[in-house]
């Protein structure tokens, strides 16, 4: 009798696990669907490949790198679409390359803490070699709707090869898409009378095409102070409209620092002090919007051309956790896109869990009744003030790779040390000697050495 009741339990054991076995087998893996290959795309896909999770990358182009590689084509591609790149010749980065490297992927040695943008391309090239994601990486295929329905993600591209429009499903989505493609023209009073050239820095790809001309360049952020730079040397003149307060350099006699524009002329424009310039050309660096028009309304954030909202942890859709933001977080540096995406691959992969969504709600309100207090406005909730405690939050969380505080104290000193010596900071190199403790020093280089061979 027990050895008949044994086999009767063996026998229903091994249904048991039979059953188990199919059930496994029919419960396929999440698949999660990343929209850009530039910067914050690659660095999402590295960790969904270490996680073994199923992932494809869609990118518009025919090419990786995003905003890195330079394209000479202005306003559209080859395949007529928007250009997603603003990289110009002669563009060295304006933060050094190590608060801008990917965790545990540092450039070789011998490489200039500023490299130029074509060694900065080298790099992405590498890297996505070197962790082999070209054959999850979908070219060509531009993503025109992602929506939400019946418990999964569609995600809608057309392709640019065949124009064919196909649709997919996806388990999570991650947005990795860029802010730099959608550039700003600020509304200025009789803009449309000018009968000069006028364009965006985002188009702006050479020195030469302004040689010898007249030229009013609008705005002093990166791109900005950059073309001040470049200009100065081989415009007839140079009016350069800004209020910015740093220590402005000895550019070349042919810069003249304006105010702000009041109204435009045929031919030129007053400024707010009273006078009046003439010039052939503007070039506005002024800046970019946001720009996800492939959001459907049933993804469930606010996405406008100044912030995208709620996010939990600046990354994660609170009313659908399964669609995560990598890179629109702002004042920061690249390294927080790194682990934003290794915080996406970890929830992906069901390493960890999220709190409830009041809690993520919560969260959030709390992030934005801060930004109120330091003075910020509505439309900047997408900054991060803190990065260290940002940084600590995720490990905390998803146990992601930490970054080292160290890294926080170079890109501070860096953005002072950019406005009080704007001709020469990139001639210093900088060095980790421990996670809190940097050293930097003067190493001045006729030409900027690129060690990478892709």
């Amino acid at each position: 009798m027990a050895y008949r009741s044994c086999v009767i339990i063996l026998c229903l054991l091994n249904v048991i696990l039979e059953v188990a076995d199919v059930l496994t087998l029919s419960i396929p893996a999440p698949r999660v669907c990343i929209i850009g290959a530039g910067y914050s795309g690659l660095g999402t896909a590295r960790y969904m490949k270490e996680y073994g999770v199923n992932f494809t990358v869609f990118e518009a182009s025919r090419h990786i790198g995003g905003t890195w590689r330079f394209d000479p084509h202005v306003g559209v591609d080859e395949d007529g679409l928007p250009l997603f790149t603003s990289m110009y010749k002669n563009l060295r980065t304006n933060t050094p390359r190590q608060t801008m490297e990917y965790a545990g992927f540092p450039f070789p040695e011998g490489t200039p803490s500023y490299p130029t943008g074509p060694c900065f391309y080298k790099y992405l090239q590498y890297f996505a070699k070197h962790f082999d994601l070209m054959d999850n990486i979908q070219l060509q295929s531009y993503v025109t709707l992602v929506k939400w329905s019946n418990d999964h993600w569609e995600v809608t591209y057309t392709k640019m090869d065949t124009k064919e429009k196909v649709s997919e499903v996806c388990d999570f989505v991650v947005i990795a898409s860029g802010e730099f493609s959608s550039p700003v023209i600020p509304d200025v009073d009789k803009l449309n009378t000018f009968q000069g050239k006028i364009i965006h820095s985002h188009d702006y790809k050479d020195a030469e095409a302004f040689r010898n001309r007249r030229v009013l360049l609008v705005g002093a952020g990166a791109s900005g102070l950059d073309l001040a730079m470049q200009l100065s040397n081989v415009t007839a003149k140079l009016f350069h409209s800004h209020h910015l307060n740093y220590n402005q350099p000895d550019f070349s006699k042919a810069y003249v620092k304006k105010p702000d524009i009041d109204s435009f002329t045929p031919t030129g424009a007053f400024f707010v002090d009273g006078t009046t310039e003439e010039f052939d050309d503007v070039i506005f660096c002024t800046g970019y919007n946001y720009a996800h028009p492939f959001l459907d309304g049933s993804s469930g954030v606010t996405a406008s051309q100044k912030y995208v909202l709620p996010l939990y942890q600046q990354t994660v859709n609170i009313k659908h956790p399964s669609m995560m933001f990598v890179g629109v977080s702002k004042k920061v540096i690249n390294r927080v896109m790194d682990a934003q995406g290794q915080y996406a691959a970890a929830l992906a992969a069901g390493k960890f869990e999220l709190p409830s969504r009041e809690e993520m709600l919560r969260n959030w309100l709390e992030h934005v009744y801060a930004q109120q207090n330091l003075g910020q406005r509505i439309v900047d909730v997408n900054v991060i003030n803190n990065m260290d405690e940002y940084f600590g939050n995720l490990t905390a969380e998803a146990d992601i790779n930490p970054s080292p505080p160290v890294l926080t104290k170079i890109a501070r000193f860096n953005g002072r040390n950019r406005l009080e010596d704007l001709l020469n900071y990139r001639d210093y190199d900088y060095k980790i000697i421990d996670k809190d403790n940097y050293e930097r020093t003067y190493n001045p280089r006729k030409e900027q050495p690129c060690p990478i061979e892709v």
